[in-house]
């Protein structure tokens, strides 16, 4: 009786041991860091890769990258100290697809659970023009955007700019 008793003491008296040691962590987690958003991986100076123009009625496309000035197309997402959204300004000889300069914003600041791309909202005072954002900049410095053209609702013609982030 006298070695069971001895035994279950034993085994409390390392359980309590235990517990104690492991209780007293002092282990930091670190402290609170905000998700990182959509606007602040969006946001920068972007210079054009590559623009396609596509046929939306019939899927056909064409390369306008070297043609009509488009490659000295760049826009700027500008964006304040906390990494909200501010203006934007495209510089460059490209033809006029988008307006020129104005306020800018993403129509989410996460990627969407219901798996629907989000997009970037051009707005010059006038209108607002919404862009498809197709390619997220994540370990490559890519943007990748579709304007798309419609008719009584219906897309016509899309052009999807291809751009990476130019060197600061």
């Amino acid at each position: 009786m006298r070695t069971i008793t001895s035994k279950m003491l034993g085994v409390v008296l390392l359980l309590s041991a235990t517990m104690t040691f492991t209780g007293c962590s002092t282990v930091d987690d670190g402290d609170y860091t905000a998700p990182i958003t959509l606007t602040e991986k969006v946001g920068g100076k972007w210079v054009l890769n590559s623009v396609v123009q596509t046929d939306e009625a019939n899927a056909r496309t064409k390369t306008l990258t070297d043609l009509l000035d488009f490659d000295t197309f760049v826009i700027n997402l500008n964006q304040d100290e906390a990494g909200n959204a501010t203006t934007f300004s495209i510089e460059g000889n490209a033809p006029l697809l988008l307006p020129v300069s104005g306020t800018w914003q993403m129509d989410h600041d996460f990627t969407k659970s219901d798996n629907t791309a989000s997009r970037i909202l051009l707005n010059d005072g006038k209108s607002e023009t919404a862009l498809t954002v197709t390619a997220v900049p994540g370990n490559t410095k890519t943007l990748e955007y579709r304007l798309t053209r419609r008719t009584n609702g219906q897309p016509f013609v899309s052009y999807t700019y291809n751009l990476m982030q130019a060197v600061k």
